[in-house]
């Protein structure tokens, strides 16, 4: 193996760093690059299998990180100067001028943006865990503060060209802050980003330029979206797979786009071994530990040395059906042939674990189940697809806050066959509160026959967004609104004798900074207020869960 440190590439008035590492003898060969705010030393381990492979590796440090030089600006620099770092790789005499993208999180991030430039030496690409829509999936979820992740991250990695000082302060500590401004005197450094984050409290200029959702269009060239079903950025793995399989900018694009999604959260997506099969409170056995770089490694053959190892045989889609804990091969996604069936919302009013129904027809009565919302005292975060760093992430026990005050829960009859669940929940609600804007956040559970409650999926809504993420609007006091929560996408086999359980709670903390129930912008409101809100089910007010369902048998 050949190696290069920290050759200097010239992009929009910055010298980037990177190191490149090479098979033995004078090439040229075709590359795989890489880029990256975590430092690009030590990056041996990631290069080997490539170069082992018979490939370039090249590993860049993103503007303004370590050795690279210019300004970081988390998400906005990195189509400028992933095109320009395709242009320094392809004119290199050990490039073949055949081209791929890898990496997985921040790494997986810079794809899209660098290939919607259309770059003839760009041949494929393999994002894993990144999002797509900034705004939806990662500084907010929908809406929501995501406090547990951009608090975490833009400390950790967009305060400073390295990594700052964090021993002398907990996470804990700094989310039961009242502002960046505290946060910022308390660590004893600046938060630019989170400052600027917060501060862009709806979809503008600022969040469209760069929603990758818009890019997809202009997408040329193959991608294989790899991630797991709890982590939190999952869904930018089905929507890129989606969008540009239906509008991608090439027919070679629309064809050549792969999904797969495994049982696995945020950081062990790429792992192998025991850590692989495991996640949360859940072993999803032998099957879970799949050889992911080996897959990709494949697809590099496939479009960047034109070798099938079988790859093109493959189907499009490859998921881990969680429950039965084996793969599925599908056609595409959403499974081709897949019912929605509704479950409807019912209860005597309070619903809780003896009264909460979903049943499959809509009540005959009108009911409603209302809570205090106390921004004060949180429901804590707990299950589902939640960031990383959290405790309680995937499968999670929900015993601990099921039985709350300002927790109510919904479940089916005992299941008399499995469901196979394949697809996008989502869930429809009619709600009231006396506030002018709050939270919903809903767990989609399964409930054993033993009578533990799990929670697969997480869904949240800043009801100011219902309608429009550009245009936020109040609730009106006490009016019937009627809302939609997207709980993501779900590969579950129900067992027979469990039952489908639903939470619903207007907070999620700290995955979710605490809304307090007005209109203010993020952080600004000094005098948050206890809302009392409420879910509708009946006749004339229909609150349903929307469950995909497939018939694998």
């Amino acid at each position: 193996m050949q190696f290069e440190f920290c050759r200097e590439v010239p992009v929009g008035g910055a010298m980037l760093a990177v190191d490149v590492y090479r098979p033995d003898g004078p090439g040229p060969f075709p590359t795989i690059l890489v880029r990256t705010p975590y430092h690009r030393t030590g990056s041996l381990g990631a290069a080997r299998p490539f170069v082992e492979r018979g490939y370039a590796f090249v590993i860049e440090d993103c503007r303004g990180k370590y050795d690279s030089g210019g300004e970081f600006r988390p998400l906005r620099d990195e189509a400028e100067d992933g095109r320009a770092t395709l242009d320094w790789v392809a004119e290199q005499r050990w490039c073949n001028g055949r081209i791929g993208m890898w990496g997985r999180s921040y790494l997986g991030i810079v794809q899209v943006p660098a290939a919607s430039g259309g770059h003839e030496a760009l041949r494929c690409m393999a994002p894993s865990v990144a999002p797509g829509s900034f705004f939806r999936d990662w500084v907010r979820y929908d809406g929501c503060f995501a406090l547990g992740n951009a608090g975490r991250w833009a400390l950790t990695h967009a305060s400073s060209r390295t990594q700052p000082p964090l021993q002398h302060f907990t996470w804990d500590e700094l989310c039961g802050l009242a502002s960046p401004e505290e946060i910022a005197a308390r660590v004893g450094f600046p938060t630019p980003a989170l400052v600027e984050w917060a501060e862009h409290d709806a979809y503008d200029s600022y969040w469209e330029e760069i929603d990758q959702t818009r890019m997809h269009a202009q997408i040329a060239v193959p991608g294989l979206h790899a991630g797991g079903w709890f982590d939190h950025l999952t869904r930018g793995q089905f929507e890129a797979y989606g969008n540009i399989r239906d509008r991608g900018g090439s027919e070679l694009a629309r064809t050549g786009q792969r999904l797969l999604i495994g049982p696995w959260g945020h950081t062990n997506t790429g792992n192998r071994g025991g850590e692989h099969c495991r996640y949360g409170e859940w072993d999803f056995g032998p099957a879970a530990d799949f050889p992911l770089l080996e897959h990709e490694l494949d697809f590099m053959d496939l479009y960047l040395r034109e070798m099938d190892n079988g790859f093109a045989d493959r189907p499009p889609v490859e998921l881990f059906l969680i429950g039965a804990n084996r793969w599925v091969g599908l056609d595409d996604w959403p499974p081709p042939g897949g019912e929605t069936q509704r479950w409807y919302l019912d209860s005597s009013g309070g619903a809780n674990m003896r009264s909460g129904r979903l049943d499959r027809v809509i009540p005959e009565r009108s009911a409603a189940d209302s809570y205090a919302y106390d921004p004060g005292n949180p429901v804590p975060t707990r299950g589902g697809q939640i960031y990383w760093g959290l405790q309680y992430a995937g499968p999670a026990s929900q015993f601990p806050v099921v039985n709350r005050s300002d927790v109510v829960y919904y479940r089916s009859c005992a299941l008399e066959r499995p469901l196979a669940a394949i697809g996008e929940v989502e869930l429809e609600l009619t709600i009231t509160s006396d506030a002018e804007d709050t939270d919903f956040i809903a767990r989609l559970c399964v409930e054993e026959s033993s009578g533990t409650i799990t929670c697969l999926n997480t869904g949240s809504l800043r009801c100011r967004y219902r309608n429009s993420w550009s245009e936020p609007e109040p609730l009106k006091p006490g009016e019937l609104t009627a809302i939609k929560l997207r709980l993501g996408q779900i590969g579950c086999r129900f067992p027979a004798g469990s039952r489908i359980g639903l939470m619903i709670t207007s907070s999620d903390f700290p995955r979710i900074l605490p809304h307090p129930n007005s209109m203010a912008p993020t952080w600004r409101e000094k005098k948050p207020v206890v809302a009392r809100n409420a879910v509708l089910h009946g006749p004339a007010t229909p609150s349903c869960l929307s469950l995909p369902v497939v018939d694998l048998d």
